[in-house]
């Protein structure tokens, strides 16, 4: 049974492959990405594996927040559990002894985004933060990108990049509603996006809003048992503004704020108990501020973000009183491009990041870092069909010192269908602060030890090499990429202390490894039916034991097929596979495997008229439901649920 799934998924996707352009069905010339240098930069010339999804992607299927539009990219695992903020792993890359804590980091705008200090269990709400309608782009790179964004950019960066306030007015709104077809579960959203100028020419603004309410889910499924642990209770709501004025032709000031406020209700794991649910309140404000300006050597850009993430936690574990956390974020990054010398363009800039963080249950005082940093990138065109970039990046962290990361890339693009692409980065990540803390201690082990932190710890690092190779005929597109990551003192819990009643966090003497093979394609069957299709292998190894990760798939796979039936209809039908993976069972006390499963969905979009849309369909039609066939899953899955979805757009 094993061997027919893995084979399916791979067949499928592979076999697309020889005979498969981006999802939007746009040459990859005409795609601009900041991402991989800070520069606009067309995605074939682009020196990083990048993957791009557009406002209509987005539209074009049922999307809940961030993590889940990225379920299809290639290498990126989405790791949902019990309610939780989503977790993304890519190319395998995350810490062995939790969920949390891997390598990928948020951006908005290109701007650090990260709220995570205020949960110890759980990863703050920095995903589900980003109202969808305000999304104009979600640019993924897979790999290390520290020589331009430092600490926890060690696997990868997912930037959102949001819409731009327009001179004409617009407006975009969207009410859904979904409903599993067992148990409760139910998801209300509604969601609105305002755009217009307040002054022609001169002041432009944007407003979007969003409001969400979904059911505790647990399944009418009488195998699951007692100790099922459904998905939490979630309200939440969120609104966000900006304004641009735009000074003359050359200059432009940014100013933006969001208001986030998310309240979770986890079920008691026994549904029979009358016990407490465990609640978390959590609230964001998030305030920036920023200058663009284009003079006769270059360009400027200078943002000052503000960040203050409140949680409230009150979880019903007898040993575990309520918590109160804030954490305070004050950043300051400039970037200054220079395109006075021929054939080149040099990017270099500072930043400066000041995080607090206080929590009156886990530490005995009030807690801080600053850290600081300097970086030069030099994109070279060597000849009309070769370039190299040339970056680094030197990091000063106050408690863990300084550290440098170089990256060194080189794109060739032979023919207009042939683009030849590789290169070596370091990257590196901080522990953190709770990691790292003397003054931190938190209940663990089921109440039969204490955790604590390690102020010893040592800073994480990788070396990573990739090549990819792309070919784009007339209707179809291939590209394959093969990587390599080696990561220095990864940080893991240490337990052979448990039986003293203490453990704490540790760095692993020997490497970890992760190496693989990305495969991707599209291809265009006719003028209305399109495919893509997606493969991705990752091998794992803990140097120290010979183990792999835990929670890392062998393999993930990802089919969509697209069907424009008519000028106002178009369905879509995907299936999204999760090979093998080594995980620890706490009933055996030990590490076991888990099978492979297929998520599958369908889906309808009907253009009424010019101005409204109505979508529907069914997710997880294949009803897979992870946990009750293991409780021991990292992830969680709601079984089949019907969903629709009415868009107005004026």
């Amino acid at each position: 049974m094993k061997k027919s799934a893995l084979s399916y998924a791979i067949t499928l996707a592979v076999f697309s492959l020889p005979v498969l352009a981006d999802t939007t069905h746009s040459s990859d010339v005409d795609v601009m990405v900041v991402t991989a240098t800070t520069n606009q930069t067309s995605l074939r010339e682009a020196p990083a594996t990048i993957s791009v999804i557009t406002s209509e992607d987005l539209n074009r299927k049922p999307v809940n927040d961030v993590a889940s539009a990225l379920e299809s990219v290639p290498g990126v695992h989405v790791v949902r559990s019990s309610g939780s903020e989503p977790n993304i792993i890519i190319r395998g890359l995350k810490n062995n002894n939790t969920a949390r804590d891997n390598f990928t980091l948020l951006l908005v705008n290109g701007r650090r985004i990260n709220s995570s200090e205020t949960m110890v269990r759980g990863a703050g709400f920095d995903f589900s933060s980003i109202p969808i309608s305000a999304i104009d782009r979600i640019e993924v790179i897979r790999g290390p990108m520290s020589s331009l964004y430092g600490s926890d950019a060690l696997g990868g960066v997912v930037n959102v990049i949001l819409k731009q306030p327009t001179e004409e007015t617009r407006v975009n709104a969207s009410l859904s509603y979904s409903h599993p077809e067992e148990g409760d579960g139910a998801m209300t959203k509604g969601n609105v996006w305002v755009s217009g100028s307040a002054r022609p020419d001169k002041l432009l603004y944007s407003v979007a809003a969003e409001v969400s309410q979904q059911d505790a889910w647990f399944p009418d499924d009488v195998h699951a048992g007692n100790n099922f642990s459904g998905n939490a209770e979630q309200e939440r709501k969120g609104i966000q503004a900006a304004l641009t004025w735009l000074v003359n032709e050359n200059n432009k000031i940014l100013w933006d704020i969001s208001y986030l406020e998310d309240k979770r209700t986890y079920p008691d794991t026994d549904r029979n108990s009358s016990s407490d649910d465990d609640i978390t309140n959590g609230k964001k404000y998030t305030t920036s501020l920023g200058h663009q300006g284009e003079w006769s050597w270059g360009n400027d850009n200078i943002n000052y973000l503000y960040e203050n993430s409140k949680i409230h936690d009150d979880n019903t574990h007898p040993l575990l009183e309520v918590a109160n956390a804030k954490q305070q974020n004050h950043s300051l990054d400039a970037k200054f491009g220079i395109t006075a010398i021929d054939g080149q363009l040099i990017t270099t800039g500072f930043d400066v990041l000041y995080t607090s963080i206080d929590i009156d249950r886990d530490y005995n005082d009030s807690q801080s870092l600053t850290q600081s940093a300097l970086f030069l990138q030099d994109q070279i065109t060597l000849s009309d069909t070769l370039s190299a970039t040339l970056s680094g990046r030197l990091t000063h962290n106050n408690n863990f010192g300084s550290d440098f990361t170089p990256r060194a890339y080189l794109v060739y693009t032979p023919s207009d269908r042939l683009t030849l692409k590789g290169g070596y980065a370091e990257g590196f990540k901080t522990p953190s602060i709770y990691q790292s803390s003397k003054d931190f201690t938190l209940v663990s082990c089921g109440g039969a030890c204490y955790l604590t932190g390690n102020p010893d710890l040592k800073p994480e690092s990788s070396k990573t090499v990739e090549f990819t190779s792309s070919y784009r005929g007339d209707s179809w597109f291939v590209q394959g990429t093969v990587f390599a990551n080696q990561i220095e003192n990864m940080i893991d819990r240490d337990t052979s202390t448990r039986a003293t009643g203490f453990i704490t966090y540790q760095n692993i003497e020997d490497d970890v490894e992760s190496k693989g093979l990305e495969l991707e394609g599209d291809l265009d069957i006719s003028d209305t039916l399109y495919l893509n299709a997606n493969a991705t292998y990752t091998k794992t190894e803990v140097k120290a034991t010979g183990l792999d990760l835990e929670n890392v798939p062998s393999w993930l796979a990802s089919v969509t097929l697209n069907w424009d039936a008519s000028t106002d209809l178009t369905l879509f039908a995907s299936a999204n596979y999760t090979g093998k993976q080594l995980g620890y069972s706490y009933s055996l006390g030990e590490n076991i495997w888990f099978d492979p499963y297929v998520i599958a969905n369908l889906g309808a979009s009907y253009r009424i008229n010019h101005d409204w849309t109505v979508k529907a369909g069914i997710t997880n039609f294949l009803d897979k439901n992870l946990q009750a066939e293991s409780q021991d899953y990292q992830e969680s899955e709601i079984g089949r649920s019907y969903y629709i979805t009415v868009d107005m757009a004026l």
